[in-house]
Parts: C-alpha cells; structure tokens; sequence
C-alpha cells in the first residue's frame, strides 16, 4: 500500500512543482523566441506528464516531469545567454562625429540656453 502512496506525492512534487516552474520560467524568459526547441519540447513533455498521470501511471508521468523540467531549464539558460550576446553586441553609435561615445546627450533646450549664454558673454563689454 505505500508503494501506491509514493507515485501521487512524488508525481505532484516532480511535475506540479518543478517541471510547471521551470517551464513556467522559461516562459517569462521569452524562451520561445530564443530556444524554441527547448521550450516546445518542455511544453509538450509537461502535457505528457500531466496526460500520463491522468491514467495513474504516475511513474512515466514523473520521467516526463523530469525531462520537461531538464528541458526548460536549459532553454532558459539558452536564453539568457543569447540575450547577453545581443546585449553585448548591441553597440553605441554617435550621432555626430564629434560626439563622444557614451556621452550623455543633451536636452536642446538646455543646449540652447547654454549658447545664448556663451554669446551674451562674448558681446558683453568688460
């Protein structure tokens, strides 16, 4: 009789806890777009995992729980690291050729302000 009371708990541990975060976080991740393969086969082992435990067959339910979970937390990693890569190709261009790169550009009005300044100091007698 315990051996049947093990295969729900572990099933609602493996596939209602781990494979529906881990597939649940590649999601937020934007995995879809950046690992699609990884993900769908998450997805789809996760809908296998809840199909087979429907049918009490709680132990392949679990495997597939632990493959979708596998799955979806590498398409997460996949993820995140081509989004670093895109992130770290993404580079500065400056709009004018005296621009400095990473230089802060500034308001127009303030820049403006600053001209009219600079040429009420240079007409000013002294």
């Amino acid at each position: 009789m315990s051996l049947w009371g093990c295969g729900p708990v572990e099933y609602i541990n493996q596939v209602g806890n781990k494979a529906a975060s881990a597939v649940s976080a590649a999601k937020l991740a934007s995995a879809e777009h950046y690992a699609p393969y990884e993900y769908t086969a998450a997805e789809e082992y996760l809908h296998k995992a809840r199909e087979e435990a429907g049918h009490a067959e709680y132990q392949d339910a679990i495997e597939y729980g632990r493959k979708a979970e596998d799955l979806a937390n590498r398409a997460r990693a996949i993820t995140v690291e081509r989004m670093a890569k895109e992130s770290a190709a993404a580079t500065y261009v400056p709009k004018t050729q005296n621009e400095e790169p990473g230089a802060i550009p500034e308001d127009p009005a303030a820049a403006a302000a600053k001209k009219r300044a600079r040429e009420r100091e240079e007409k000013a007698p002294e």
